[in-house]
């Protein structure tokens, strides 16, 4: 179908298999907007998804995909209010497609028709050309490609030493299938011995220009071999892709766009992936930027694509560190820049097989290798001193180094003078820092408090007793004692909890060192051993409760509990500093069981962040029970909204409604 009329301001309704064409004829670049949705009883009866995506038509019938997402109904994870249309048009395109393909087709129920609302085509170059932060959040995927401006050229490096044929072409095919065609491949043969391999690198580069091919005819290990690829790329961004993995065929295309939407980038990472044959046997969802969880989990890992004039600057690859020369080197480019995207799709699948690090142990030296360069990028960066050790594969726990002499004040309303003895019996065994406990009660209920707390071995000189009259509430009472606080470090209880894991109380103090760490928090287990406090997300600006009520396992969230992870807000025990408190304005009573989120959210601004440290753990003594506030929940919400779009932290491939990090189904 052609609509001769064009689009602006146009409402459409199209089912799934059609196809409507607009003619185009523009003099300068343009933008396309709108919104895009489900019928609103499609999306709340329907299941499966529809993708939704516009192609330009060159003159000469060639296409190019612009923009595309997936319209998820609600069982699927999507959004009722659906998502923005905005991506640019480049000058003298032919025409507009705009198509609807049914995802999962074959179910009754599957949804198969969109809405395309208020569209506008605004003939002037974007001030972006990507998707907002609103459809990111929203967990849309898709192609994301053309450009107003010249496309970047994009230099891909894989050092090559005797992979499997098989996996090698398959690397090599999934480069040259890519929808993005300003790439070129720089291959380093690094001494192989296979004459197949010999050959297959030697047709591939005669067999295209775009392919750059280097031999070692001795190995010099993938540090060199890498630096190689450096040397033999022109383009200004390279990407790293290993001789036996392979890329999404959108994977440069969506790289390429981000680097539209802003030039000034000079780092990318994507999602990945862990294939064995055809099987899909892990998917790594990652958050946006996260310097601390990198020091424990190099998490940005594939697909990573930098600046090349800032790694020539840093001195590209160093080959004291092969097998984790990548992670050294992105620790020292993010010294240099914090100008780093992330691109919520899984644009690179890591193929396992016995010899890969993705298959197990076959390169322990890696881990080792990896273990030195965080512990020197640490201490470049004058971070407080700490001791990086190696956990499993792959996983490391930084061990700040705290003054035992640092005074903290532990801050609890207690309502239940039995519950202190435990409570007391697990600071008193806490070594690390020296602390006091600021104690808020009721007036009536304080001395037998404090008697509990000496029958626990606790002397009155190591106790702040605050009490409060009858009728105010435990919010209000805790808020009050926080401001008396008199140590610099504060770590404010929410109920009595007692240690499950050697110095939690040091460990998460020592986070506090961190010149943009805010707020640090360890994992609070309820008394039945599910998760009751383990970060809080806001995909939407409504707070989820990270992984409450479930099991921690040793395939979690947490990393085989090593990991630290950034999140937006911690909850439960939380440490802070009085001048970062102070500056916030202190606690807000008003907001009851919110109070410590309500505080991190506006505590956390810009660059500052808060940090979950699941290798600390406590136990509530209290039965934890959920508390729904919704007036609360809501209020929260609202202010989250007015100056923030998603939560950096929170992968939107994860379901927004639920905080067990479940994947929202694509089908």
């Amino acid at each position: 179908m052609v609509d001769t009329e064009g689009v602006q301001g146009r409402t459409l309704v199209q089912l799934a298999g059609d196809v409507v064409t607009f003619p185009l004829r523009l003099d300068g670049p343009a933008t396309l907007r709108g919104r895009v949705r489900l019928f609103p009883a499609d999306w709340r009866d329907g299941t499966g998804a529809v993708e939704v995506a516009a192609t330009v038509v060159r003159a000469d019938g060639s296409r190019w995909r612009v923009w595309s997402r997936l319209l998820g109904a609600a069982s699927a994870g999507g959004h009722a209010d659906g998502v923005a249309l905005e991506c640019a048009l480049p000058a003298f395109e032919h025409a507009l497609v705009l198509t609807v393909s049914q995802v999962g087709a074959g179910n009754p129920r599957a949804v198969g028709r969109a809405m395309w609302l208020d569209v506008e085509l605004g003939v002037h170059a974007p001030e972006s050309a990507g998707p907002s932060a609103h459809e990111r959040d929203a967990g849309e995927q898709g192609a994301l490609s053309v450009m107003a401006g010249p496309e970047p050229l994009i230099s891909v490096l894989t050092p090559v030493h005797d992979p499997p044929l098989g996996l090698l072409e398959g690397t090599i095919g999934s480069v040259t299938s890519q929808t993005f065609h300003g790439w070129e491949l720089c291959l380093v043969d690094d001494g192989s011995r296979d004459p197949e391999i010999i050959a297959a690198l030697q047709r591939h580069a005669a067999g295209d220009p775009r392919i750059r091919l280097l031999r070692h005819e001795v190995a010099r290990g993938i540090a060199a071999a890498t630096n190689a690829a450096l040397e033999l790329a022109a383009g200004s961004y390279v990407a790293l892709l290993d001789h036996d993995d392979t890329l999404e065929p959108a994977a440069l295309e969506a790289v390429a766009y981000a680097i539209a939407r802003d030039p000034s980038l000079d780092m990318i990472y994507t999602d990945e992936d862990i294939v064995f044959g055809e099987r899909r046997v892990w998917i790594h969802h990652k958050p946006a930027w996260s310097p601390d969880t990198l020091h424990t989990n190099g998490y940005t890992c594939h697909l990573g694509v930098y600046r090349r004039a800032l790694v020539s600057e840093i001195g590209g690859f160093r080959t004291e560190f092969d097998g984790s020369q990548d992670v050294d080197m992105i620790l020292r480019l993010v010294e240099r820049s914090d100008r780093i995207h992330h691109i919520p799709q899984v644009l690179y699948h890591w193929q396992a097989h016995p010899e890969s690090t993705a298959g197990g142990d076959a390169k322990p030296y890696a881990y080792v290798a990896a273990r030195r360069a965080i512990a020197e990028h640490l201490a470049r960066v004058q971070a407080p001193p700490a001791r990086v050790e190696h956990m499993l594969p792959g996983l490391y726990r930084v061990d700040f180094e705290v003054d035992p002499a640092l005074e903290v004040d532990v801050v609890l309303q207690a309502s239940d003078a039995p519950w202190l003895r435990p409570l007391a019996k697990s600071l008193a065994e806490q070594r690390g820092v020296s602390w006091k406990l600021v104690l808020t009660a009721d007036e009536r209920a304080l001395p037998a408090c404090m008697r509990a707390l000496e029958a626990a071995g606790i002397t009155r000189g190591r106790v702040h007793a605050v009490p409060y009259p009858r009728g105010v509430t435990a919010a209000d009472a805790l808020a009050r004692a926080t401001a008396e606080a008199a140590a610099e470090h504060v770590v404010i209880l929410e109920e009595a909890v007692v240690g499950l894991t050697h110095e939690w109380l040091r460990r998460i103090v020592g986070y506090l060192a961190a010149p943009s760490v805010v707020a640090a928090a360890p994992v609070v287990m309820s008394i039945d051993g599910r998760i009751a406090h383990a970060g809080v997300a806001f995909p939407s600006g409504f707070p989820l409760f990270l992984l409450y009520g479930t099991r921690p396992s040793m395939d979690s969230h947490f990393g085989y509990g090593t990991s630290v992870y950034d999140v937006s807000a911690v909850s439960g025990v939380v440490a802070t500093t009085r001048t970062r408190l102070q500056a916030a304005g202190g606690l807000r009573p008003e907001r009851e069981s919110l109070m410590l989120v309500d505080y991190c959210t506006r505590a956390c601004v810009g660059h500052e962040r808060a940090v979950l440290v699941p290798d600390a753990r406590v136990g509530a003594l209290d039965p934890n029970a959920l508390i729904n506030d919704l007036d609360n929940l809501r209020r929260q919400q609202d202010e989250w909204l007015r100056t923030r779009e998603g939560d950096p932290y929170f992968n939107p491939n994860f379901r927004s409604d639920r905080g067990d990090l479940v994947v929202a189904r694509r089908d």
